[in-house]
């Protein structure tokens, strides 16, 4: 989410706790859309890596605290759009703690680790832990430490763990208060907002803007999900190379070896720095426009840069392949090849054609509960449905790599769809990712040029998507009442849930 799908969504109580995060003393914070408009004009200032660095100043807290904040902030970097409940983010950052210390617990914990090297940093460790306070100064030699011996993140929090150290004394696990406090903390340095009237009940969130610094300062570069598809696009004798150099067993299918290394917290960097240059070249001819030229730590900084802007969902449970489609509706409509060829969607341009069209029959089918139409010859609009009275509702899909701006040639396209349609078309739906201000008066010119008084609405497929997943909340009956498409021009997200709460009721 963005700083901008935040800030409605916003009370002022939270709004202000953003304000003052970046607002000197003594300037006036106003109501609601004051403090909205502050916030709007310090977007940079919020976003700055200095701001940030300043925000979070981990490096003076405790080393609890500090395990608590970087918990916190990392499962919120795990979750899709970084942003999740505050009942999810506690329970992911529980499961974690108590995860790290079921393991150290095991028999085999360090069953596969050099016992020799293990001792060595764990002696050093403990002298570091005798205060409970870990200081810059000693976080840095033991991070040079751990490097040297080829000690992985993982071993040393298993390591803190057995010493009774993880993540508190005691191995005691942070309480849901102290969660609240850090997040709140987190809140008034303006690093998470609070979207208290969000869609679904509150959220908490890091927008879009500020990810980019925040994963600067906890070495944060993608995804696990991101992580295990760059680790398919390398060879299995190319992983091998990776774990042995982090001193981790190599056997195993390519699979596991990559488990292994998420596993492990090796990060995307180390696994591509053991590559070799010429690899790293060849990877990078390989992923659609990534630059090959440059110094090798150039190209490491343009593959990753490259996976963590995937967008890597949960697919569906379902038996039906066009589910897969929908899952990934706004990236075909939006005609992302990078996604969309590197996650395996397709494997030709003309199969994102394809699955924008399938995905929306399925959207119309499956999610809003409509028999399709069966469309006759070979020059028709890509789908319809029936209203109550035999009159059609049509669409057309309209992928693009930019917004769409409805040319000439499209309203001479679907007004011959209207005008030759045996029933009466009632709505004309053009299914875009974005469109054009200029495209709502095309819309207005084809409702008058079809001679049908043909309805004519464009709608984004994030938009329509929107409909397909928060209809039920409106309707009492279960059922879709098609008239929240009957409008011509474009159909905002504000205009769909006005017209929900009345053609639903």
């Amino acid at each position: 989410m963005k700083i901008a799908d935040c800030l409605p969504v916003m009370t002022t109580i939270y709004m202000a706790r953003i304000v003052d995060s970046i607002i000197k003393e003594g300037i006036p914070r106003g109501d609601e859309e004051r403090l909205r408009e502050q916030i709007r004009q310090n977007i940079k200032e919020l976003a700055g890596d200095d701001r940030i660095a300043e925000a979070l100043h981990l490096g003076d807290m405790t080393r609890p605290v500090r395990i608590l904040m970087e918990g916190i902030l990392v499962s919120m970097l795990d979750q899709p759009e970084a942003a999740c409940t505050e009942e999810t983010l506690f329970e992911a950052v529980r499961a974690y703690e108590q995860g790290i210390v079921d393991e150290a617990t095991q028999d085999g914990a360090f069953k596969f680790s050099d016992t020799d090297k293990l001792g060595v940093y764990e002696t050093v460790l403990e002298v570091a832990l005798n205060d409970d306070r870990i200081t810059p100064d000693e976080f840095a030699l033991l991070n040079r430490l751990r490097t040297r011996l080829g000690i992985s993140r993982h071993e040393t929090r298993l390591l803190e763990a057995k010493l009774g150290q993880f993540p508190k004394v005691g191995n005691e696990l942070h309480s849901l208060e102290e969660f609240k406090d850090a997040l709140k903390f987190l809140q008034k340095g303006g690093v998470v907002f609070y979207c208290n009237r969000a869609e679904g009940g509150p959220l908490v969130v890091i927008p879009e803007e500020i990810v980019p610094a925040v994963k600067r300062q906890l070495g944060y570069e993608m995804r696990p999900e991101a992580q295990a598809v760059l680790h398919g696009n390398l060879a299995t004798d190319q992983l091998r190379l990776v774990l042995l150099k982090q001193g981790l067993p190599l056997a195993g299918s390519k699979g596991e070896r990559s488990e292994r290394l998420l596993k492990a917290g090796v990060r995307p960097s180390e696994v591509l720095a053991v590559l070799k240059n010429d690899d790293l070249g060849t990877l990078c001819r390989r992923l659609p426009g990534v630059n090959v030229a440059g110094s090798k730590q150039e190209r490491i900084d343009r593959i990753i840069h490259y996976f963590s802007s995937l967008t890597v969902k949960e697919s569906q449970k379902s038996d039906d392949p066009r589910a897969d489609f929908y899952l990934y509706f706004e990236e075909f409509a939006a005609r992302d090849n990078q996604n969309l060829y590197q996650l395996g969607k397709i494997k030709h341009d003309r199969d994102m054609e394809r699955g924008f069209e399938e995905g929306t029959r399925y959207l119309f089918e499956v999610k809003l509960g409509q028999t399709l139409i069966e469309m006759q010859g070979s020059d028709h609009a890509d789908g319809g449905v029936a209203f109550s009275n035999g009159e059609l509702l049509l669409w057309d899909n309209k992928g693009k790599e930019s917004e769409y701006a409805f040319p000439k040639k499209h309203l001479d396209q679907f007004k011959r769809y209207i005008r030759e349609s045996v029933k009466r078309v009632n709505v004309f739906l053009v299914v875009v990712p974005e469109a054009t201000p200029g495209a709502r008066l095309q819309a207005i010119k084809l409702k008058h040029e079809s001679g049908k008084d043909t309805d004519v609405a464009i709608i984004t497929a994030a938009d329509l998507k929107f409909v397909a997943e928060k209809w039920r909340k409106y309707s009492k009956g279960g059922v879709f009442c098609l008239e929240v498409f009957n409008s011509t021009g474009i159909l905002s997200r504000q205009d769909l849930e006005a017209r929900m709460g009345v053609f639903l009721k």
